[in-house]
């Protein structure tokens, strides 16, 4: 169910006796609602999943899909639920993932507002696209998008795109939820986020871990593995060769989910807390 509070909204799948929490924010054309299978998975091992609906996409996609009219409304509202995540777990490590345009976002929360985690995990996050977009339609984004960033762009992507899960293909194309639109200013904001970020390979204070696709189709991975090998401090990353881009939606998910659930186990203050499994 997707909650309305504090002029956010968002879905929880809260753990009984809770040892972590995770703030997770979704990919573009994505809902909160994708993360059900790593939180379900994170339920058993003692962890709540706390999932912000970003504007724009899923239920809050309204007029203008894919449009947010400020990125700094997505660093607001991620602190919200912040917030709310720390009033209903008092004294819980909190550790904030994201995926694709998700992992970019998180990036730059940390980066510019709030390095209050105990751990940063960006799942194949975008610093570079390999979309079938040419230069001259990039350019034309951005010098409409000053006019009107509120227009929209179809994004050349498809969903068989995202994962090898056939039923998980299916599943979304019924999805009315899920959408391939982007406006004008949320690319733009996007653009200048990812040129921020890899202006500031030291910024990251925080554990760090990167999980990326080997056969991803949207995102450019020897790219992110170069900004990886840049970035400073607690760091590390894994690649999965055979998946697509959408990892926490893949065939191989509850892979991912553990190499997760062993990260943050080695990044809390007591990992003897968590049974190895």
């Amino acid at each position: 169910m997707l909650i309305h509070k504090q002029e956010i909204f968002y879905r929880k799948w809260p753990a009984k006796k809770v040892k972590a929490v995770i703030l997770a924010v979704h990919g573009m054309g994505a809902n909160a609602e994708r993360w059900t299978a790593m939180a379900m998975f994170m339920k058993t091992k003692s962890i709540s999943t706390y999932a912000i609906a970003l504007r724009g996409f899923g239920e809050l996609s309204g007029d203008s899909p894919g449009h947010v009219p400020s990125m700094e409304l997505y660093a607001d509202d991620i602190a919200a639920l912040k917030g709310i995540i720390q009033k209903e777990n008092p004294d819980k490590p909190v550790f904030l993932i994201g995926e694709s345009m998700g992992g970019v976002i998180i990036h730059s929360v940390v980066l510019d507002h709030d390095a209050g985690y105990s751990g940063l995990i960006e799942v194949v996050p975008v610093y570079r696209d390999v979309m079938k977009l040419s230069l001259l339609q990039r350019v034309g984004i951005v010098c409409a998008g000053i006019f009107k960033p509120s227009g929209t762009v179809k994004m050349p992507f498809i969903t068989e795109e995202l994962t090898r899960d056939s039923d998980m293909v299916k599943k979304l194309r019924a999805d009315r939820r899920e959408h391939r639109y982007a406006s004008r200013g949320l690319l733009i904001g996007m653009t200048l986020r990812q040129m921020r970020a890899l202006s500031k390979p030291a910024g990251i204070k925080i554990p760090l871990l990167f999980l990326l696709a080997g056969k991803d189709a949207l995102n450019d991975t020897k790219f992110a593995m170069r900004f990886f090998s840049r970035l400073k401090g607690d760091k590390e990353c894994k690649i999965y060769p055979d998946s697509y881009h959408a990892l926490t939606i893949e065939k191989n998910r509850n892979e991912v989910f553990r190499d997760i659930f062993g990260w943050i186990g080695k990044h809390l203050k007591q990992p003897g807390n968590f049974e190895k499994t």
